[in-house]
């Protein structure tokens, strides 16, 4: 944002405040106008495994720069104006007491910083449109008959569903007919009202160079509706070993909503991109996408456009486990039995992993019991970032996913690919990270974690977490010790999530109070 404009604008600000007196609040910022349209359904690709560079002489990204291609002119957007403002107090159709997307914006000055600052609940007002894809897509789920209370959705074409209507799905554990009754699958318990009151620095700090800050599980930002913005994670691990840490947009696939998102301890958030927002936004590929939000170190987050029909481009890849010869790979096709020494510098080599994990042919089940093959890019060590990928335009993003171009300052985008079939995936980090391009302040909604492996792997600080520490996936390995039983006779039991206690105790012949108590004493939320 231009600083003569923050001080013009904050110089007017001091004027109007000794013309009218103390006390008085500020006023919100209007309206960002919602446009519902149909929303496209992303399906799970195949993580694209890129040429890599030649490990003698590690590629660097050109200094040099990069003629950027006649488009549709830039618009620098206004940042504290691309926020969702329900400037009615209208509630929500099914969340009939709470007041949906941002309630309030405000500019303050914190210890002589200048920050933009809303108020939300988290809810968001989305709306979907029942296409036929997506009707398909509901009763091609492959536990359809499980997840739907009648085998399949109970949605119409053309039938208008508010966030939190019900579309067949078997209810859910905490979800009444006013909370979302029917819109979730298998999964956390219903959203609630979050009261969030966030700030963000209008004038954000980038982290000096070679200074990691790593996203960590819980809020990394807030799109402009006032939903939180979560990473890669979904805080789980290959055998709960704390390494082959499990990314979520695949293995949570299943368990998300129309739009796609679930919530965590109540705290509904998105892993990748917010589809059910950008249809609000009316994000259509027609030029440079608008701001979806806003990143705890305070840069904003833009939707996937970098120009008309021009994608931004990710320059993470996905290891080459097949190619025993693959300076990425470990040295026997499909192993995962190594890590890279350093994510953002493949020629420093590998090391062995201390749990070897699964190989890139192998089945393993998610938390919710839902089937997957465990390619290249399911896990979060199975990323490396190629900085030489920068110089193939200006599209391509920085090892934090953003860029600098037009006037715009830095920026992070989602990042998303489109298939051959027309319809779009997802691509990894999906928008920011895996580590923060600005400081976290004080009072960020964020901090640095410590908990992902970011840098030489070991254990230590920077290395991933174990199963059961706080904060991480329960041991299920040492609560199925504790109970005497298997862990995979365990996990069958237990199904979820949310855990099923009464199931897994009828089907182990272990009482309800013993379940629960090895959970608690082996890092269960």
């Amino acid at each position: 944002m231009n600083k003569f404009r923050i001080i013009i604008c904050l110089a007017l600000l001091a004027l109007f405040a000794v013309a009218c007196g103390q006390g008085e609040p500020p006023q919100p910022l209007a309206e960002l106008e919602a446009v519902p349209t149909v929303i496209p359904t992303a399906v799970p690709a195949e993580p694209e495994e890129m040429e890599e560079p030649e490990v003698e002489e590690p590629a660097q990204a050109e200094e040099t720069a990069v003629e950027e291609p006649a488009g549709t002119e830039v618009v620098v957007q206004d940042w504290t104006t691309a926020w969702m403002l329900n400037e009615t107090g209208a509630t929500g159709e099914v969340f009939s007491s709470i007041i949906p997307d941002v309630q309030d914006v405000y500019i303050t000055n914190i210890d002589g910083k200048d920050y933009q600052c809303i108020v939300a609940s988290g809810i968001p007002s989305y709306e979907t449109v029942a296409t036929q894809e997506l009707i398909d897509s509901l009763n091609d789920r492959p536990l359809a008959a499980r997840d739907f209370g009648t085998g399949g959705t109970t949605l119409s074409l053309g039938d208008v569903v508010a966030f939190g209507g019900d579309v067949g799905y078997a209810p859910q554990f905490g979800c009444t007919d006013d909370e979302g009754y029917g819109y979730w699958p298998p999964g956390p318990a219903c959203p609630t009202d979050q009261a969030k009151e966030q700030c963000f620095p209008l004038d954000p700090e980038p982290h000096a160079e070679g200074e990691l800050c790593e996203t960590g599980i819980n809020d990394l930002g807030t799109w402009v509706n006032g939903v939180a913005i979560f990473n890669w994670s979904d805080t789980a691990s290959y055998n709960g070993d704390g390494v082959w840490q499990n990314e979520a947009f695949h293995f949570e696939f299943y368990d998300l909503d129309v739009c796609p998102g679930h919530s965590a301890n109540g705290n509904y958030h998105h892993h990748s991109n917010p589809v059910c927002l950008a249809d609000q936004l009316g994000d259509v590929g027609d030029g440079h996408s608008m701001i979806y939000g806003f990143a705890a170190d305070g840069y904003p987050i833009y939707g996937p456009w970098h120009d008309t029909g021009v994608l931004t481009q990710s320059c993470w890849k996905a290891r080459d486990y097949d190619d025993p010869n693959s300076p990425t790979g470990c040295g026997v096709a499909g192993e995962r039995s190594c890590l890279l020494i350093d994510q953002y510098d493949i020629s420093l080599g590998t090391v062995p992993a201390e749990s070897t994990g699964p190989t890139t042919s192998q089945v393993v089940s998610s938390m919710s019991g839902n089937e997957f093959v465990t390619t290249s890019g399911y896990y979060f060590e199975d990323y490396y970032y190629d900085a030489s990928c920068t110089a193939q335009g200006i599209e391509y993003l920085d090892e934090h996913n953003g860029h600098d171009h037009d006037g715009l300052g830095y920026h992070y985008h989602v990042t998303v690919e489109q298939l051959a079939d027309g319809t779009f995936s997802d691509v990894f980090p999906f928008y920011v990270g895996p580590a923060y391009a600005g400081v976290l302040q004080n009072n960020a909604i964020a901090a640095c974690s410590t908990g992902q492996m970011m840098g030489p792997p070991g254990g230590g600080e920077g290395g991933p977490p174990q199963g059961g520490g706080p904060g991480g996936p329960p041991d299920f390995a040492a609560i199925a010790a504790a109970l005497g039983v298997t862990e995979q006779a365990l996990r069958d039991g237990i199904g979820g999530p949310p855990p099923d206690f009464e199931a897994a105790s009828e089907a182990l012949g272990i009482s309800v109070e013993e379940i629960e108590a090895a959970f608690e004493a082996n890092g269960a939320p």
